[in-house]
């Protein structure tokens, strides 16, 4: 993928349901250009539908970032190792023999349990598991009606689709489909994505882990290294149970890319160890909250049959 690819992916990773001329507008592409953008990545399986979802925060669940070194020697034996483990939506094989993978866990699960038992599966020696910081509204969580989980059904697949369309597939009123909806965008209860899958694409995929040793102005300098860097840093994570660590993921064109990217951080005075580790192979697959959109209601945050 190109500077412009990326740019495109940036935005439609965090909103999905944007509009070309939004996209144009934030990004500086040309409208016309964005659906056959969109449509030349599909093909060439970069990314497959664009999704929504009932957001992890409103749930009550936690992302659990797990990594290690294991045993297993592919990414083909990671995913028929977690196979039937439900709480892991993303999963990749780095080098040096390490794995990472993420963990969505409901909010009565518990986290150490799960870890071990995600562990155990992947031969994993010796695990670190980081909760992420996830974007609080301010709202808290949402209790999702029936009607709600019909909307998203409909929406799962396709977020762009119209409301009109969802109402004649729900059986919902439009008016009250309207209501619904913005109900749920305006509390943060929607994650509209798309399916990315970085193994279709050439680039140097990144997983930076960081050091923090220079607390003070560490904001500024994170905005710094995202402006300096753009489009190449996909996002930075904290997490709750360790303010001084950060994780970062870079998608550079090439290995100078990379290079620079890592100059950069090093010059922010940031960061102490900056590990970059490579990643060979990586995917995403469903969870509980993608299989809750194909038959089972989330009310509350908790599962239930239709």
């Amino acid at each position: 993928m190109e500077r412009e690819d990326i740019v495109l992916l940036q935005v439609i990773l965090r909103d999905s349901r944007a509009t070309a001329e939004q996209i144009a507008e934030v990004t500086g592409l040309r409208k016309q250009d964005v659906p056959i953008m969109i449509s030349r990545m599909r093909e060439a399986g970069v990314i497959g539908d664009l999704t929504a979802k009932p957001s992890l925060y409103s749930l009550n669940a936690r992302s659990v970032l797990v990594f290690g070194k294991s045993r297993l020697g592919s990414l083909r034996a990671l995913q028929r190792a977690l196979e039937r483990n439900e709480n892991v939506g993303w999963m990749a094989m780095a080098s040096g023999g390490l794995v990472y993978f993420a963990l969505h866990l409901k909010g009565d699960a518990d986290t150490d349990v799960e870890v071990r038992k995600a562990a155990s599966e992947t031969m994993m020696v010796q695990p670190m598991a980081l909760t992420r910081d996830l974007f609080d509204h301010g709202l808290g969580r949402h209790v999702f009606t029936p009607d709600d989980m019909r909307i998203l059904s409909s929406l799962y697949r396709d977020s762009n689709k119209d409301l009109g369309q969802v109402a004649k597939e729900t059986g919902v009123g439009t008016r009250k489909v309207r209501e619904r909806f913005d109900i749920m965008a305006m509390r943060g209860a929607l994650d509209f994505s798309v399916d990315f899958f970085p193994d279709h694409c050439e680039n140097l995929l990144t997983m930076l882990r960081l050091e923090v040793v220079e607390t003070g102005g560490l904001e500024e300098k994170v905005a710094w290294l995202m402006e300096v860097n753009a489009p190449y840093l996909m996002y930075f994570n904290t997490f709750a149970e360790d303010k001084r660590t950060l994780m970062s993921m870079a998608i550079p064109e090439s290995m100078d890319g990379l290079r620079a990217i890592l100059r950069n951080f090093e010059d922010s005075g940031a960061f102490g160890q900056v590990q970059a580790d490579l990643l060979i192979g990586s995917t995403i697959r469903d969870t509980w909250r993608d299989r809750s959109l194909r038959g089972l209601d989330i009310i509350g945050g908790s599962l239930g049959p239709v």
